[in-house]
């Protein structure tokens, strides 16, 4: 019977649910800095395909394939190589390649935001990286990807919404950390809001000791008081970010020329023209022999420099210059634009116990962290040996009752040495999706000892209590099997264990059985082949016990009865 109690937990639904829900897919352009002209595509997988249409058929990808000169779309995991400057990009998610002008070569990759916000961790953040700064990191780099296009093709190229540059954020294809999935599991959905809306945020290597103000470096944000320049600290407990450089005039009247900068013909002096609250510098005038001089802002002066002559020359904006021996010379501190989210700071801020919230308000004051602006993020409690984790308030009787059912399922199979399940209400479908990788017309999944439910509405209409008693038996009977127990008896003794009558739907060979429950195509073919494998193990129960069925966890079931 359906619990009165439970109904009533899953009955609240979120206040206000924003449109993505939490996350959905984005597509990242690659290659993105250096245009590629030509790629081989291989297989990482044994699920990867290739197709010539959006909806036409798949072939399998089995070995490598060259593409230059035609559009190819392919899907899973799938390792993409630049012929020419054999730079290689790894991921699983829906791919797309098409001939571009200038003999260009356009690859997307659609991939879901979870998957996206690791892959920039993996790349941006520290190795050594603090667990409360790397949420920090995780959370903003969350609500950056969705808010919107932050890459803008050249005419004739496909569109994307974000690329592999610092243009966007960074990404990498190596495998993700270990720090990393937990940061991004931690935080999964959530981003900064501010008045109902997403924050604009904004990151940098180091500032130096003072952050930026949005509106001096981009005048659209002014009216962004989450963005105002402020002391930062923590920036400089370790380390002052001092650095110097030194540009030839030479070279700078060549790269001059190539930017289209009328500067005059013989440079003698250089000023800061103008500079930001945070003393950094807003525009540079040039003077030359002849009483000439043109004045040019300091950003385009640091990236014309860093594109022609490398990043890691002038590393800020925040610096002093002169004119001497024939050179242009700069004594700057501090690395990157220094809006926002400072990450030497934001190390230092977890270093000395501050949470993942607490920096991200440090450096976004006003702004809020939550899954919808309605709520404000994960809650965590814990009832006995059982975990529960929502963006909504669990009552003490509703926590009570949950622990109840973890104690039914404990009773129905008891586990060989203690477990602290964790129960995760999804607050909307996108994240429920996010968390597990499953389609969402599942109700819920089951990974090591966490569950994921999906919202409460949902569950509402479709068996709460038997649903979650399901899910608890899945993280019992998982706790004790090993590789060698098929996933068809995994799954069928949890339904026998649970109660769950077996509808007869046809025997199906342990082959195709295993094959239809890891990778179902629909809901039918997934209630088909759970019905198939309760079926199946309720046979083996009543012919040789629940006593031999459950050691079969740990040997597999026998080829000769399988």
């Amino acid at each position: 019977m359906k619990s009165l109690l439970l109904c009533a937990l899953f009955a609240t639904a979120s206040a206000q649910v924003v449109k993505d829900g939490g996350g959905r897919d984005v597509t990242v352009a690659l290659f993105s800095e250096r245009a590629a002209h030509s790629v081989t595509l291989a297989p990482v997988g044994d699920r990867a395909w290739t197709a010539t249409c959006a909806t036409c058929a798949h072939t399998p990808l089995t070995s490598t394939l060259s593409v230059s000169s035609r559009e190819l779309f392919a899907g899973g995991a799938i390792r993409v190589t630049d012929a020419t400057m054999h730079e290689t990009r790894t991921a699983t998610g829906l791919w797309h390649l098409r001939p571009a002008p200038h003999g260009d070569l356009d690859v997307l990759l659609t991939l879901s935001s979870e998957r996206y916000v690791a892959a920039v961790l993996q790349a941006e953040a520290s190795p050594s990286e603090p667990t409360e700064s790397l949420q920090a990191l995780a959370i903003r780099a969350r609500t950056y990807a969705l808010n919107g296009t932050h890459f803008h093709a050249q005419p004739g190229h496909l569109m994307a919404e974000l690329c592999d540059s610092t243009q966007c954020q960074a990404l990498s294809s190596a495998p993700i950390s270990a720090g990393v999935q937990q940061a991004v599991r931690a935080t999964a959905g959530e981003t900064l809001w501010f008045h109902g809306h997403r924050a604009e945020v904004f990151f940098s290597q180091s500032c130096g000791g003072i952050t930026e103000s949005a509106g001096d470096v981009w005048p659209t944000l002014r009216s962004a008081t989450y963005l105002q320049s402020h002391a930062d600290p923590y920036c400089l407990r370790k380390d002052p970010a001092a650095w110097h450089a030194e540009i030839p005039l030479a070279k700078l009247t060549q790269l001059a020329r190539s930017e289209g900068w009328q500067f005059p013909a013989e440079i003698v002096s250089a000023h800061i023209a103008a500079r930001s609250a945070s003393h950094r510098a807003l525009r540079i005038t040039f003077a030359g022999d002849s009483g000439a001089s043109a004045t040019i802002a300091a950003s385009a002066l640091r990236f014309g420099i860093g594109r022609a002559l490398g990043w890691n020359l002038v590393r800020s904006d925040a610096y002093e210059l002169a004119v001497r021996n024939k050179a242009l010379v700069f004594d700057g501190h501090g690395h990157g634009h220094g809006v926002g989210l400072c990450q030497t700071g934001a190390r230092e801020m977890a270093v000395e116990g501050k949470s993942g919230k607490e920096i991200l308000g440090f450096y976004f004051p006003g702004a809020t962290v939550g899954i919808t602006p309605a709520d404000t993020g994960w809650r965590e409690v814990q009832s006995g040996t059982l975990r529960m984790r929502s963006a909504e308030v669990l009552t003490a009787a509703e926590q009570a009752h949950l622990a109840a059912l973890w104690s039914d399922a404990q009773r129905r199979f008891a586990p060989t040495h203690a477990l602290t399940p964790q129960i995760v209400f999804a607050p909307t479908t996108e994240v429920f999706r996010q968390l597990t990788t499953l389609p969402g017309w599942m109700l819920a999944g089951t990974s090591g000892d966490t569950v994921v439910l999906q919202p409460r509405a949902i569950l509402q209409a479709h068996n709460p209590d038997g649903t979650l008693l399901h899910e608890m038996l899945h993280v019992l009977v998982e706790a004790q099997a090993t590789p060698r127990a098929q996933l068809w008896l995994r799954e069928g003794l949890v339904e026998v264990l649970a109660g769950e009558p077996a509808h007869a739907s046809g025997a199906l060979p342990a082959a195709s059985l295993e094959s239809a429950l890891l990778h179902p195509e629909s809901q039918a073919e997934n209630e088909r082949a759970h019905n198939a494998a309760a079926a199946k193990v309720q046979a083996l129960v009543t012919r040789y016990g629940i006593v031999t069925v459950k050691g079969w966890l740990t040997t597999g079931v026998p080829a000769s009865i399988a």
